[in-house]
């Protein structure tokens, strides 16, 4: 995590000569895991050197079922090219989530991105590691010969999205998708998503999320699904 914070920071001096934005938002909802209604906020900060960017940021979890409040941390290396005079955006990306006291999970990421007037379409692929902690190995005095992790090493990442213009200020998305911002989910579990957004001017834009989870695709309904709203504002500083 501090090399990935630090990368950031390389790129910091050159802020003058770059496009910065702060995206913030609030969500609220349920899942069949939460205990109840959960509470997200996060921050992230996002610069753009031409056609190479780089956004970090973090997630704060609200809920009855959570023993910690910080919840994930992710950031996010991109640049955009052509390929036969298409844009074509190429991301890597890593994010950390530390969903228990004694787990952890890292995942690490490449993600291909292309959008036309009214279609997006995101296709990569992920490796995921779940890994118990040097201080819970300790606790519960691990044999070495028992495995302390668990490791995925292909997932496939999809997102298609239909994109429509609502006027001079206003648009529309709707998505399916296996992942979102600190999420990625099995090929199997699908999430659809809803967004609006209003562009106030050309520094600020709000935008609305309504999303629903599901539980697995043909799948036994044994896995985190729900609802949430999530309510955003994108800054551009400079």
């Amino acid at each position: 995590m501090k090399y990935s914070i630090l990368l950031f920071f390389i790129c910091w001096h050159n802020l003058v000569y770059s496009q910065v934005s702060v995206d913030t938002y609030l969500e609220t909802g349920s899942t069949n895991v939460s205990a109840g209604l959960f509470g997200n906020f996060s921050t992230q900060i996002s610069a753009l050197f031409g056609s190479f960017s780089v956004s970090t940021g973090g997630l704060l979890n609200f809920s009855n079922a959570n023993t910690s409040v910080f919840s994930a941390y992710s950031i996010q290396a991109a640049n955009e090219f052509k390929i036969l005079n298409l844009p074509v955006n190429i991301a890597a990306l890593y994010l950390w989530k530390p969903f228990s006291a004694d787990l952890r999970e890292s995942d690490f990421g490449l993600l291909a991105k292309f959008r036309t007037k009214h279609w997006g379409y995101q296709l990569g692929i992920n490796s995921r590691i779940y890994y118990f902690t040097n201080s819970a190995r300790q606790k519960y005095n691990f044999a070495d010969s028992v495995a302390t992790s668990i490791w995925e090493p292909f997932n496939l990442m999809y997102r298609l999205s239909y994109y429509q213009s609502l006027g001079k200020k206003w648009d529309f998305e709707a998505c399916v998708t296996n992942f979102d911002r600190y999420i990625i989910e099995q090929e199997t579990n699908p999430l659809l998503q809803a967004k609006f957004s209003y562009k106030l001017n050309d520094k600020l834009l709000f935008y609305s999320d309504l999303g629903y989870m599901q539980a697995g695709l043909l799948n036994m309904r044994v896995n985190t699904f729900g609802l949430f709203l999530r309510g955003a504002v994108l800054w551009k500083i400079n």
